[in-house]
């Protein structure tokens, strides 16, 4: 990233909404790179926790709003993201929206048309890489919106992982994040019944593993779910 660029997304005003156990590592990332951060969760000892890493908090998601420029939400179900975006379209100073939850195209469409009504430009982005990825920075990041929007918080987005767009339509960056579970799933299923195979056949399946991993039957699977 260049000087110029890193100057540039160091003045944009951050918010984070959702301190889960996606939520507060990224948060945390934003943190650790220079971002002053204005955060909100429904969990009192969460939020002191934020704030012991140099967070501020708000006492609500509007509040979050009315501070930040940029609003980041991870967000555990539909009901809560649509909650807080038709809380944060009644904040004062927001501009952008950045949805890191996996809550369907249908959602997502709705938080978009809801937030361009207020002139707030909203980006769907579920993420992919577990916990894992969102302390290392390294997570898939799947992206839908205006494509203006994008390039504006590419940089900021380059904090938690690898952005991707995916295209203008709301929601589809959702519908990519369901076929990339689908396939994850899939993967899953079958690694199983490869350990179950050989353990049926006296294999023992920890080297069973080891040799997946070493070879080409590696997979995100074998590598983390085993």
């Amino acid at each position: 990233m260049s000087d110029a660029c890193e100057r540039t997304i160091s003045r944009v005003t951050v918010g984070f909404i959702g301190l889960g156990n996606m939520g507060l590592p990224m948060a945390r990332r934003l943190l650790d790179a220079g971002h002053p951060l204005t955060v909100f969760d429904t969990r009192a000892e969460v939020l002191e926790r934020a704030a012991g890493l140099g967070a501020t908090p708000a006492a609500s998601p509007t509040e979050v709003a009315d501070r930040a420029e940029t609003v980041l939400t991870s967000l555990p179900s539909l009901q809560a993201a649509a909650e807080v975006a038709a809380a944060v379209a009644g904040g004062s100073r927001i501009t952008h929206y950045v949805d890191l939850s996996t809550v369907g195209a249908q959602q997502a469409a709705r938080n978009h048309s809801l937030l361009a009504a207020a002139g707030i430009a909203a980006l769907d982005c579920p993420v992919s890489g577990g916990v894992r990825g969102a302390q290392n920075g390294t997570l898939a990041l799947m992206v839908s919106g205006p494509r203006d929007a994008f390039d504006t918080l590419r940089a900021l987005l380059e904090r938690l992982g690898r952005p991707i767009f995916i295209g203008e339509q709301p929601g589809a960056a959702q519908t990519m994040k369901l076929a990339n579970n689908l396939l994850a799933a899939t993967t899953l299923a079958a690694t199983a019944e490869a350990v179950v195979l050989g353990v049926k056949a006296g294999l023992d399946p920890n080297v069973m593993i080891e040799v997946f991993n070493a070879g080409s039957g590696a997979t995100h699977a074998s590598r983390d779910k085993f």
